[in-house]
């Protein structure tokens, strides 16, 4: 099996293991995607998207995200130090409530909100 064959079967693997982690590494933990990637695969690189929205990763002469590989057409650039450390503070957990449903009684949403969280 190939480089890239292992990458995206880890991947696939990772996504499939939680519903939350297609939402977790798409909606503020991209970065921290590139860490676990980069752990698993130390050439491994971060880059960016020109909107500064989404950080992939390159490994070899490929780029991937949660959703296996990337194809990209120059809308993605490797990141700068100071690039680096902005997209190193984002997190799911610090922009997102996580919904758990809706009261059966009343129908308003039930989230749990992350500062009221007590880590142990």
């Amino acid at each position: 099996m190939s480089d890239k064959e292992k990458i995206i079967s880890f991947l696939k693997a990772l996504k499939d293991s939680d519903f939350f982690i297609e939402y977790i590494y798409t909606r503020g933990g991209c970065y921290q995607l590139y860490k676990v990637l980069k752990s698993l695969w130390p050439s491994a690189q971060p880059y960016l998207g020109v909107h500064m929205a989404h950080v992939i990763t390159k490994i070899g002469d490929f780029y991937f995200d949660i959703h296996g590989e990337v194809k990209i057409d120059g809308d993605f650039l490797p990141l700068t130090e100071e690039e680096e450390k902005e997209v190193a503070t984002w997190s799911f957990a610090g922009n997102n409530e996580l919904y758990l449903g809706h009261c059966p009684v009343c129908d308003e949403p039930i989230t749990i909100d992350r500062t009221k969280l007590i880590k142990q």
